[in-house]
């Protein structure tokens, strides 16, 4: 704005609209006056504009939406893909049960979540009775150990990924066995759990006592989906939820009762339709 006017007072001296002294000139200049008011004009308009919006980054794009994750010191982690993202967007942290395979896991939360967050599906180690060497079934040896892989997969991810990684809280899922090590990894926290929000499917409910929801919740946890897939999962389920809901965590149980020992199918669904739940 200054450089405009100066320019303009450099054009028309003493004889536009300002007088030498810094008076108002006794004799009017129509050609200055008209100048200054397309100044004035164009100087309004500009701040009617909106802002420049900030660049985002390039559609993520890749051959599909799942891809293999080499991660150090443990085997390939999977990982399914918000294709087409062009922000930053949340980890969804997927674990596997006892003899099950972390492609299964992937193919479920994808989904369930679609594009709207990357799902990190950690491999664990081969079991030895698997069917075959083209069906290898998967477990995992500790929590400590998990722990580790999940560290190293994170730092994989977001190594591969950059700015498509969001900093937010992840979202922890875990079946049968993945939700009882889940479990562990929430309750006991040094300070703050990075896991604020937990969905712990057919598995993870004995765990929980008064003073591990305590706990939890003061590391800052915040809402629990439990997911069954079988009646006798309900009752167990209920008395977890009883301790996290005394604690002040939001919780709620979802499923069916004659699906099975699984994540899949109506379970799924179940999960899918509190997805928003668990989020808001």
């Amino acid at each position: 704005m200054r450089d405009r006017r100066g320019l303009l007072l450099l054009l028309f001296g003493c004889n536009g609209v300002l007088g030498c002294n810094g008076g108002r000139s006794q004799t009017p200049a129509p050609v200055a006056d008209a100048a200054v008011a397309a100044v004035v004009a164009e100087e309004a308009r500009e701040r009617e504009l909106p802002e420049s919006p900030e660049p985002g980054l390039a559609p993520l794009a890749a051959e599909g939406p799942y891809a293999d994750l080499e991660v150090e010191g443990f085997g390939p982690a999977v990982v399914s893909l918000p294709l087409g993202a062009t922000e930053p967007r949340p980890i969804v942290l997927a674990t596997h049960g006892n003899y099950d395979r972390p492609e299964w896991q992937c193919e479920v939360w994808h989904a369930i979540v679609g594009e709207s967050a990357f799902v990190l599906c950690p491999r664990g180690i081969a079991r030895r009775d698997s069917p075959s060497a083209r069906d290898v079934r998967f477990t995992y040896s500790n929590g400590k150990v998990l722990g580790r892989e999940i560290a190293a997969g994170l730092a994989a991810l977001r190594a591969r990924f950059g700015p498509y990684v969001a900093d937010a809280p992840i979202v922890y899922t875990g079946f049968s066995l993945g939700a009882i090590l889940g479990a562990s990894f929430a309750m006991a926290p040094k300070n703050a759990t990075p896991y604020q929000r937990l969905v712990l499917t057919e598995g993870g409910h004995d765990a929980w006592t008064p003073e591990t929801a305590k706990r939890y919740a003061g590391a800052g946890g915040k809402k629990v989906l439990f997911a069954c897939g079988q009646a006798g999962s309900f009752p167990s389920a209920k008395k977890a939820a009883g301790h996290l809901e005394a604690a002040g965590v939001q919780t709620r149980i979802v499923g069916v009762k004659a699906a099975g020992h699984t994540y899949d199918g109506p379970v799924a669904k179940a999960v899918r339709e509190s997805w928003k739940w668990l989020l808001d």
